[in-house]
């Protein structure tokens, strides 16, 4: 016979799941974009330091070590944060696709989200794999673009790929001035496609074969050390590029979803 007292522990968990009342999780948005504001620039700081620091001035003998914290170099832990930072855009542009979905029947907000989710988590993957690059250097071995690519001073990316990114460019510029109702965001969108129009700049200058001589007439520095630190601060200008367009998505995501609960059957 079965004491009446004891209870079966499987019964036990098994009430315990399903009368569990409903957790819920209370927010700050301002304090939560200050602290992933901060956290992002402050970690774009110290990668181009510790660059300095350990790789060009040789803080480890070690070379492996300083590929590691070399900020122009793929394969970095500066060029994982990149990555994952960008691929984080694109799924939080993905999460806005989702609500705009649900509270808004308008096709061209859903269909802008979604085409933003697609370029960022794109950009990530480009990002580590150097796509656009390869495809650069794979073009030159077609006979009917080598002419003209040729005549092209700086890397062949830019004339293959580049208008792509500049269309995309323009379309966050659109979508987002009239997704974002408040001046200091649609400000910041443009801020941000600077800081990003400001990095191929630099890159463009990296593959003239003179074009740091201004700099290198002017100044003792060294070819490899202008051509490093070029690099280098093009990477933490796409990174902080990057940031802004987080801290946007992230704050306009909060405010979809605000008053938004999710449920598991």
């Amino acid at each position: 016979m079965t004491d009446p007292d004891i209870v079966d522990p499987s019964q036990q968990r098994l009430t315990h799941e399903t009368t569990t009342e409903p957790i819920s999780f209370s927010i700050n948005s301002r304090r939560l974009l200050i602290i992933v504001f901060v956290a992002c620039v402050s970690a774009e700081i110290l990668f181009f330091i510790l660059d300095l620091v350990i790789n060009h001035q040789r803080g480890s003998e070690i070379r492996v070590i300083r590929r590691i914290f070399n900020t122009a170099r793929e394969g970095s832990l500066p060029s994982w944060f990149g990555v994952i930072q960008t691929f984080v855009i694109g799924v939080i542009a993905l999460i806005n696709f989702a609500l705009v979905s649900k509270i808004d029947s308008s096709t061209r907000r859903q269909i802008g989200w979604l085409l933003l989710a697609v370029a960022f988590i794109y950009m990530s993957a480009d990002d580590d794999a150097k796509i656009h690059e390869r495809l650069g250097t794979a073009s030159r071995s077609f006979d009917f673009m080598s002419g003209a690519l040729s005549a092209y001073p700086s890397y062949a990316w830019q004339v293959i790929v580049g208008p792509l990114f500049a269309a995309l460019g323009l379309f966050i510029l659109y979508f987002l001035w009239n997704e974002l109702t408040k001046p200091i965001e649609r400000y910041a969108v443009v801020a941000a496609l600077g800081i990003l129009a400001f990095a191929v700049f630099l890159d463009y200058l990296e593959g003239l074969e003179d074009g740091y001589i201004w700099l290198l007439d002017n100044t003792d520095w060294s070819k490899r050390v202008v051509e490093h630190f070029s690099k280098s601060i093009e990477e933490v200008m796409e990174m902080f590029g990057m940031t802004i367009f987080l801290i946007l998505f992230l704050g306009h995501s909060m405010r979809l979803g605000s008053s938004v609960s999710v449920e598991f059957n």
